[in-house]
């Protein structure tokens, strides 16, 4: 990706072909919201975003009154908010997120089995989860990714990139010592690279499980 200038493209021919490519699997209409910042670099947001909605049909820019301090999107489908929330530039590392995110929020891209889904669906209760990240950070995408797949399975379910470059308050308060670090309120859930399955696990074990029983009757 190019640094953002007045007038140049930040993605390159051979992304924005790719991009045409994947997202012909879209059915709904994908609505990038984008909150009002002041923020210098809220542009740069703006920018990104609009090429990207530029590679499919189904895929638009729309503008939140809510403010905001830094550059932020939330993701919709068909007008639904899904719960999928960046908090800074998705560029760099992050830039991949942004896309498979694009296709989770339509059930497209590359699926868990229906057994997995099912343990998704059935997590306990509502949960908020954010998730600190750098964009030079590696093994950030992979984590975000995850979350952002079971947010756009599971209802009730919301989860937070946060770019630390635009929130450094946050990161002194929570003590934060590396990244990709996942929080619920003020709590450390995760630190560090995990896989999908141990990510399902951990969330499984500190929220429970509904358990669906099936009720016999006798006639």
């Amino acid at each position: 990706l190019r640094k953002y200038k007045e007038g140049v493209k930040l993605l390159d021919n051979n992304i924005s072909k790719q991009l045409k490519e994947v997202f012909k699997k879209l059915e709904g209409k994908i609505s990038l919201e984008i909150f009002d910042s002041n923020h210098p670099k809220q542009k740069d947001l703006i920018a990104l975003l609009q090429e990207v909605s530029s590679t499919s049909d189904n895929i638009q820019t729309g503008f939140f009154k809510e403010t905001s301090p830094h550059p932020r999107v939330k993701i919709k489908n068909n007008g639904k908010d899904l719960g999928i929330i960046f908090s800074g530039i998705p560029g760099g590392h992050e830039f991949s997120s942004l896309v498979l995110s694009i296709l989770y929020s339509d059930l497209k891209g590359k699926m868990p089995d229906q057994a997995i889904l099912e343990r998704i669906r059935n997590l306990k209760g509502s949960m908020s989860l954010r998730t600190y990240i750098s964009l030079s950070c590696e093994n950030c995408p992979e984590v975000v990714q995850h979350l952002n797949l079971m947010t756009a399975i599971k209802d009730n379910f919301s989860h937070e990139m946060i770019d630390g470059e635009f929130l450094p308050e946050e990161i002194e308060a929570l003590n934060i010592q590396g990244v990709p670090s996942i929080f619920h309120n003020k709590e450390l859930i995760h630190s560090g690279k995990i896989s999908f399955i141990n990510l399902l696990e951990k969330l499984e074990k500190k929220f429970g499980k509904s358990v669906k029983f099936n009720t016999i009757q006798n006639i």
